[in-house]
């Protein structure tokens, strides 16, 4: 696009160049016309007397005044037979033809008028030729003067053109560099959030710092809606985030739920399968639950229940997971424990449960069933045994530890 724009200019000025030159030339020749034209005539008047004297004096000084025309280079007078030269005149040396006075030559232009006597002779002699004045005109003075003018022309459309190449070039530059910026940072919003990318600075000039405006209008805007996006999404995902918990805890003790217990025992099964370790379970039940009920009322009997809970939360180990079975009725997974680490730990629960001093109840006593995963075994075959373990603690006068698989009561 530049490029054509540069040609077209050139061309143009170029044309209107040789206009000029065309002008030039045409004036040129006018004046080249004119002045032999005036040289002529004046020696026709000024060289009738000294020719008819043969003044050679006075012939040399008209003569020479020919010269003051940058035109002429020669000037001479004749005889009327040309056999004889009266006067000549040369502008300089190097100037003067080779050969006669006044001879043909290259592209000079030769003039002559012929000179007859002055009025005042009488009529009958003014009729006879008395000599010649030949004048040589050059064209030298004007050629120069065309050449000038034509470098003249190439150089102006030369310099009007490197003139435009550095205008367009740093004009150019100084209109796409903002809409390259402008066209980067459009690139950049739109493969990316946008929330990282900076405003573009004004450049104070009206027809760029609108468009920049509007960009950073956008941006801005555009940053808003990231903003409101992001902490909607926030706010969505600690919503998520309680609803999962909601529905894997039990609502009155804040521990896990029976949902959340089915599939902790089936990934706790699923990796002893893999890694070759056991694990155990104790079914934790309160003892003589609905008489504090019945006694107290349900809201005593849930406070109890969530002071039992919290207790256990203190008691377990980290890696241990406690939730509600149901009822008074609790399962605590005990992950990466065989059977005698288990009962063990069963003992201390009970000991914990059956020292602490409840606010309306005061004291309080647990029955636990413990199992352990057998070879082949399955969450309903543990939880069975573990149930016929804790129906065997109740049978046995509740605040014990039972243990599956043997029927050995603990101490």
């Amino acid at each position: 696009m530049i490029v054509l724009f540069i040609v077209a200019t050139t061309t143009t000025l170029g044309a209107f160049a040789m206009h000029r030159q065309w002008l030039l030339h045409q004036d040129l020749e006018q004046r080249f016309e004119r002045t032999r034209g005036e040289v002529l005539d004046g020696l026709k008047q000024s060289l009738a007397a000294p020719t008819w004297a043969l003044n050679v004096g006075t012939l040399r000084t008209q003569l020479e005044s020919t010269l003051i025309h940058p035109e002429v280079t020669e000037a001479c007078v004749f005889s009327p037979d040309r056999e004889e030269v009266y006067a000549a005149v040369q502008r300089t040396a190097t100037a003067a033809p080779a050969g006669p006075f006044c001879a043909a030559s290259g592209h000079d232009v030769l003039a002559e008028v012929t000179l007859y006597p002055p009025d005042d002779i009488d009529a009958e002699r003014r009729s006879q030729a008395i000599g010649t004045a030949v004048v040589r005109f050059t064209r030298d003075t004007m050629q120069k003067t065309q050449r000038a003018a034509m470098i003249q022309g190439i150089t102006e459309v030369a310099v009007i053109d490197v003139a435009l190449v550095i205008l367009l070039t740093f004009g150019l530059r100084m209109v796409f560099r903002p809409l390259e910026h402008l066209r980067e940072a459009l690139f950049e919003l739109s493969s990316s959030h946008g929330d990282h990318l900076d405003e573009l600075a004004r450049l104070g000039r009206t027809e760029f710092d609108s468009v920049i405006d509007g960009f950073n209008s956008v941006l801005r805007r555009l940053r808003l809606i990231i903003a409101l996006r992001t902490e909607a999404e926030l706010e969505l995902m600690e919503k998520n985030r309680l609803l999962e918990a909601l529905s894997k805890t039990d609502q009155l003790t804040g521990v896990f739920n029976r949902r959340h217990l089915d599939d902790a025992l089936a990934g706790a099964l699923a990796r002893s399968r893999v890694e070759g370790k056991p694990f155990s379970i104790l079914l934790i039940d309160v003892d003589r639950f609905k008489s504090v009920n019945d006694t107290y009322g349900h809201q005593v009997g849930d406070r109890v229940l969530v002071e039992i809970a919290d207790l256990i939360m203190a008691v377990k180990r980290p890696t241990d997971t406690l939730g509600r079975w149901g009822g008074e009725e609790f399962l605590l997974i005990c992950a990466d424990t065989a059977l005698q680490d288990a009962v063990y730990f069963a003992h201390r629960l009970r000991n914990a449960l059956a020292e602490q001093d409840f606010a309306v109840t005061g004291r309080m006593t647990a029955s636990l069933g413990v199992a352990c995963v057998q070879p082949g075994d399955t969450i309903h075959g543990m939880i069975a045994r573990a149930d016929t373990a804790l129906y065997r603690s109740k049978e046995r006068g509740r605040n014990r530890v039972e243990f599956a698989d043997d029927g050995v009561t603990t101490p």
